[in-house]
């Protein structure tokens, strides 16, 4: 399928994407890796008369900056998911976060691929928004005039849907460096290398005296948007390891659809078997720090 002709930009800050935002309104879309954008355009599924590319552009900080500091990792939207997957800094900050980059999609994704234009795009089967929220995550987003922070919770709306106005771009995400008591498990599971998720399950379990004291389960693919498990939180409160996996009951608040790939049942099944693997490798990762 060809694509429809659009008037091409770049912009040279992201303060200016912002401003071209608001001069075109619908009819402008911004474009970074292109990995989300361009597949919806050759479907026939968006249908852009500008298409902003803001690959290029700098402002603050610098938007391909990963850096350390404060208990938090922050990583700039422009950083690549190859970059974030490699980066031994973001590694050794926050594991989680590199594990679930190196499983997007195949290595040509990876490296045109950015981290802001997968927490905008907000595919429910997307491993990036999935983790961003099991870590509690916090997003910076900016229209060039005005910044704000936007839990990560509170970002992710619904299919493809998300919390930013018209004129706003994800500028920088925020998530916490754990420490090496918390041990830590992503697993997906789709048809074949490089598909999106049928499900997906994040864990993150922090031990003491053999017993869990704090946990954050959520799954992906498996509704609108990731949804974070608080009743699995709270039934693994005070659990030893070997018991964590019996604690684990049947997964609420997800709304599963069937399509092409999978029914909704097998979908539902899916997140059920990736939970209880990721809660009991998380738990013996806390165990051996």
């Amino acid at each position: 399928m060809f694509t429809r002709p659009f008037r091409f930009e770049r912009a040279e800050r992201l303060a200016e994407a912002s401003d071209l935002l608001r001069e075109h309104g619908e009819d402008a879309k911004v474009i970074a890796g292109g990995q989300s954008l361009m597949p919806l355009i050759n479907l026939g599924l968006a249908a852009p008369q500008v298409v902003i590319d803001i690959s290029r552009a700098e402002q603050g900080r610098g938007p391909r900056v990963i850096n350390a500091a404060d208990g938090y990792l922050t990583i700039g939207a422009l950083v690549t998911h190859a970059r974030l997957a490699a980066d031994r800094v973001a590694a050794g900050q926050q594991p989680l976060l590199s594990a679930a980059a190196a499983k997007i999609g195949n290595s040509r994704v990876r490296n045109r691929g950015t981290l802001g234009d997968s927490l905008a795009h907000s595919d429910p089967a997307a491993e990036l928004p999935l983790v961003m929220v099991a870590l509690g995550a916090e997003y910076e987003v900016s229209n060039g005039e005005r910044t704000r922070s936007v839990r990560a919770e509170e970002f992710h709306l619904g299919f493809l849907t998300t919390a930013l106005e018209a004129d706003e771009l994800v500028i920088w995400a925020r998530v916490p460096s754990l420490g090496p008591e918390w041990g830590w498990a992503f697993q997906e599971f789709s048809r074949r290398d490089g598909d999106f998720a049928l499900a997906a399950a994040a864990a993150l379990i922090r031990s003491s005296g053999g017993a869990i004291i704090e946990s954050r389960v959520a799954v992906g693919g498996v509704s609108d948007r990731p949804v974070r498990l608080a009743d699995i939180e709270a039934a693994l409160s005070g659990a030893t390891a070997q018991e964590a996996s019996g604690r684990i009951g049947a997964i609420r608040g997800i709304s599963p659809i069937g399509d092409a790939g999978a029914s909704a049942a097998y979908r539902k099944h899916l997140a059920q078997v990736l939970v209880q693997r990721v809660v009991v490798e998380a738990c013996q990762r806390s165990e051996a720090a």
